[in-house]
């Protein structure tokens, strides 16, 4: 068992501390780097704690130092840092009225007094932290235990009430850091219940508790993953949000004959994403209104003939009126239709649509504006519309 709670604790520790690491240095383009700075920082301490709490690291101290559970005082009193980041995390981001200067002052209070239970009786003990016959050993795990338990509680009240206002997919992420925490939870509750049993029950023998090790090792392991995973999910968004910014830019650049005769919000913040989000919008419904209802028939015949999904027929639909329509505009030719029906996105309803499923619409209409189906359904009206209505 000893090899597998030290496979354990090191396994978790490497991974803690490679997501430390890719939080300090993969995400530093981001805000609110001081709660960041605290996750990662937390995940070092917790990292070196299960090193040091490891059964052969302490076995190596013991014979290094001289100093019998020495390791296992620097496991406490690092996994007790860890939750001084934490709780900074914690207030960075509001969830908690404790100062950091007050949780600071407790840790420095209860690891002044581990410290000095080690000093005085920790050496004499063979037993030093795991039972509670020595009043020492009992007062030393219960500082340990009550600080660990109070912090792990609050960061998991506090995780909960940040996953309200989160994304649906970044809740996951959030779900695993709480999981996490609520293993580690588990180990420590269990400690203090066999500790418990050992003051009432002096017939039984003390019990190794190495348990807790594994409990903090899963939770460790699943408190990273839940960091990576919504840092993942941060970064696909970000990737998204990226692609559809330029492609809302090809499609003004392509309707700038259009929208550039309007004269909305034009001058020097033309390039601004919500303004180039407005001309497009402009410049579509202009546009609509130059779509002769034959040639609507004709594109749909064409879309329908390539039994496409109805996403993909709608825009190829909606790309290939614009791209009829805007020659038709740049010919001068005349609107053909009232325009009663333009509208930038369909809707089920005549409520708004949320706004980003809008911009998501207009993108994917941008995106398929060289589609091979869109090309072969203008080609097709084209070929039977009257001169001028289309560039060839």
């Amino acid at each position: 068992m000893s090899d597998l709670h030290n496979a354990a604790a090191y396994v978790a520790a490497l991974i803690a501390l490679g997501e430390c690491v890719r939080k300090l240095i993969g995400d530093r383009h981001l805000p609110a780097a001081l709660s960041r700075d605290y996750l990662a920082i937390g995940l070092m301490f917790a990292s070196v704690s299960l090193m040091a709490g490891a059964p052969a690291t302490m076995r190596w101290t013991d014979l290094h130092t001289g100093l019998p559970h020495f390791g296992y005082l620097i496991h406490c009193l690092l996994a007790m840092s860890a939750m001084v980041c934490m709780a900074g995390f914690l207030r960075t981001v509001t969830v908690t009225t404790v100062r950091m200067r007050v949780t600071v002052a407790l840790f420095v209070g209860c690891g002044g007094a581990l410290g000095t239970l080690y000093v005085l009786f920790g050496t004499a003990d063979p037993h030093f932290g795991i039972s509670g016959r020595h009043p020492a050993s009992l007062a030393f795990t219960l500082i340990y235990l009550g600080f660990m338990i109070t912090w792990i509680v609050a960061f998991i009240c506090g995780a909960w009430r940040i996953s309200r206002g989160a994304d649906q997919v970044v809740r996951c992420g959030i779900v695993l850091a709480v999981l996490g925490m609520g293993v580690g939870l588990a180990g420590l509750v269990w400690k203090a219940l066999t500790l418990l049993e050992t003051i009432a029950r002096t017939e039984l023998s003390v019990r190794n508790t190495d348990l807790t090790l594994l409990a903090e090792a899963l939770g460790t392991v699943l408190f990273a993953a839940g960091s990576g995973f919504a840092a993942a999910v941060r970064r696909i968004d970000e990737s998204r949000h990226r692609a559809r910014a330029e492609a809302v830019r090809h499609l003004w650049e392509r309707l700038r004959p259009v929208w550039s005769q309007s004269g909305v919000y034009s001058g020097e913040d033309a390039l601004d994403f919500r303004r180039q989000v407005v001309q497009v919008c402009d410049a579509w419904l202009t546009l609509r209104t130059y779509v002769d209802p034959v040639l609507q028939n004709a594109i749909a015949s064409a879309v329908a003939r390539r039994r496409l999904s109805a996403r993909r027929a709608a825009r190829v639909t909606a790309a290939a009126e614009i791209r009829i329509a805007l020659a038709a505009f740049e010919n001068g030719l005349h609107a053909t239709s009232s325009g009663q029906s333009a509208d930038p996105a369909p809707q089920p309803t005549l409520l708004m649509t949320d706004e980003q499923q809008e911009l998501d619409w207009i993108a994917e209409v941008a995106q398929a504006w060289t589609d091979d189906a869109v090309m072969d359904a203008v080609e097709r009206v084209c070929a039977r519309a009257d001169p001028g209505t289309c560039h060839r």
